[in-house]
């Protein structure tokens, strides 16, 4: 055991609160809370259509400003992670996202709509900065080789290594569950459609504003404790220019590379379904609606957690890649399916439901039904990644990659949901069909986990590691005898990858 775990020249109270602070489990849940205060926030009033607004068609085109900002600079946020440290990059991520929610207050009250496309500016370089940084963190950070348990130094529960990141999923979903809360329980009265009550957005900026200060809490990479005594990889302090050409590089890797499609079309449908609730719902609906909604995320997040990790039920990691890939398709393609039968019935009479309304049921049933797999999906798009490398550096690029597909996607969903003449059915039909194009992709790359001796090195050269040494290929742990990722957690990885020309 490392001598740090067993508490060596350290008295034992120091060691666990100090081993505790400095632990991968710590550290998912700071970055969650993290993740709750600012996307989490973001997402309450996103839930709700249109930010909170009476109409969606400018706060849309606000969005097109906050997400074609994050397209260019995750890249230029993943290079300056790996150059200088994903905490600070954390930081910034917690800048921007309150003077966006207080342009919408500005909006709802004083009509002021210049603030709008300055808080979206802001938003969109602290999203850019926090989504590269908290991806990196929540996959990069957690232990990898293990039986898919995570275990502290001292007493706590047992945590599989896919909750770390489901953790972090559910930490940002608590955020919109408590932001839904307050959003309905100020709006309960409102049966009219319309904007929400200006109090809403208030609270919710107090929240944001918590957010830099919980950034401040995460560990650096040198100075992580990890459980088996390994060390994330740190990342090589290069220029600017041969960041960039690293970046490139992994841009380049195929089993990533075809997952930008499915990444990209997992964000496509949001502008449908918030436009949905805005035309069809009164406010409190709306509300209701947005509070069901990040339940719903809160179970499937940790629902897909426990699948991943769950070698006794679904076996090794290739099996589990595969079949639950399986799972979220076929969800996928019954919530589209139905989602497209009740809009084709909705379109001609354009009802408008409240709670109390006969219909509100099955017309809020088919916008619940999406967050399924949609939720299903953050967890396993992410898991996948991890599997295929997991060294912090070339995860910050690829999450940059990733995260830069789905803004891309955001810009041009809420650039055609920005005009009216655009309709909802539109606007949904795109979405199925740019999902089902991307299935061929995603599921080629599903089949590659499992799979000894992928690239996952930036230069070119594999990793090479033996059963004893513990070093894998891409997939972070040594091949076994099927070729899955070692699973077993007989071998730990405690020597570092030298990136060439370059040591530790």
């Amino acid at each position: 055991m490392d001598p740090v775990l067993r508490g060596e020249g350290v008295r034992p109270g120091k060691n666990r609160i100090h081993a505790f602070y400095r632990s991968s489990l710590f550290n998912a849940i700071i970055v969650g809370l993290v993740s709750f205060t600012q996307p989490g926030i973001w997402t309450a009033l996103s839930s709700l259509g249109a930010g909170g607004l009476a109409t969606p068609f400018f706060a849309n085109a606000a969005n097109v400003i906050t997400f074609a900002i994050m397209v260019f600079m995750s890249p230029v946020f993943a290079v300056l992670g790996n150059r200088w440290s994903l905490k600070w990059v954390l930081v910034i991520g917690t800048l921007g996202y309150a003077p966006f929610s207080a342009s919408l207050y500005a909006n709802s009250v004083y009509g002021t709509q210049w603030f709008m496309l300055f808080g979206a500016a802001t938003c969109g370089f602290s999203a850019a900065a926090l989504w590269v940084s908290e991806a990196a963190i929540g996959v990069g950070y957690p232990e990898e080789h293990r039986k898919g348990v995570y275990r502290a130094p001292f007493p706590l529960p047992i945590i599989p290594p896919t909750y770390l990141i489901a953790i972090w999923f559910a930490l940002n979903k608590i955020g919109s569950i408590i932001g839904t809360s307050i959003e309905l329980a100020l709006n309960l009265d409102d049966n009219q459609q319309g904007s929400i009550s200006p109090k809403t957005y208030l609270v919710l900026i107090a929240l944001q504003c918590l957010g830099l200060p919980l950034s401040l809490l995460i560990s650096p990479i040198d100075k992580l404790i990890r459980t088996d005594g390994t060390k994330p990889t740190q990342p090589p302090r290069t220029t600017l220019r041969e960041g960039f050409h690293r970046f490139w590089l992994v841009c380049k890797r195929p089993e990533i590379a075809v997952l930008v499609p499915i990444f990209l079309t997992s964000q496509w449908a949001q502008t449908y379904e918030g436009n949905y609730l805005t035309a069809y719902f009164t406010v409190r609906a709306r509300a209701l609606a947005a509070f069901i909604i990040t339940w719903v995320g809160l179970a499937i997040n940790l629902l897909l957690g426990y699948l991943l990790d769950n070698t006794r039920l679904i076996g090794p990691r290739s099996t589990r890649a595969r079949s639950t890939w399986i799972l979220i398709v076929l969800m996928y393609t019954i919530t589209y399916v139905y989602n497209i039968v009740v809009q084709v019935e909705y379109q001609k009479p354009n009802p408008t439901f409240d709670i109390t309304d006969a219909g509100f049921g099955k017309a809020v049933a088919v916008y619940c039904i999406f967050f399924i797999p949609y939720n299903a999906f953050a967890v396993w798009g992410y898991w996948v990644l991890g599997c295929f490398d997991s060294r912090i550096e070339n995860l910050t690029f690829s999450t940059a990659l990733l995260r830069g597909g789905e803004s891309l996607a955001s810009t041009i969903s809420y650039g055609l949901g920005a005009s009216e003449n655009v309709s909802l059915l539109t606007n949904l039909l795109v979405a199925a069909v740019l999902f089902w194009i991307s299935v061929p992709s995603t599921t080629w790359s599903a089949w590659r986990v499992g799979e000894g001796g992928l690239d996952g090195s930036v230069d070119g050269e594999s990793q090479r590691g033996s059963r004893d040494g513990g070093g894998g290929g891409g997939g972070g742990g040594g091949a076994d005898s099927d070729g899955n990722g070692d699973d077993s957690g007989e071998s730990v990885q405690r020597v570092e990858v030298q990136v060439k020309g370059e040591g530790k």
